[in-house]
């Protein structure tokens, strides 16, 4: 096996700064307990918005894009007005059947 030499430009550190960075690696690796989210109260669930995150091909973006810089809108404006008459299509076809 060959001779490995340390590596020279590595500063020493001082002994108690790796232990805390010993731990931390210890830390860092453990995922924590999950909390309970506490109920919004009602008065301000009915103002509350939800977030989604919508994925697109980037040829699908620039598309729609584009669409919102002729129409002079919003990427979120052009969604609502795509997507909710779409849902309550949707519904109104399950509600029939």
């Amino acid at each position: 096996m060959a001779n490995v030499t340390p590596n020279r430009r590595r500063q020493s550190t001082d002994p108690e700064l790796e232990k805390r960075i010993e731990q931390f690696g210890h830390e860092a690796a453990t995922v924590p307990e999950p909390q309970p989210i506490p109920a919004m109260p009602a008065s301000a669930s009915s103002r509350a918005t939800v977030g989604f995150n919508f994925k697109m091909t980037p040829e699908d973006h620039k598309k729609l894009k584009a669409l919102c810089a002729r129409e002079e809108r919003s990427i979120q404006y052009m969604l609502n007005k795509i997507v909710w008459p779409a849902v309550e299509s949707m519904i109104g076809k399950a509600e029939r059947n």
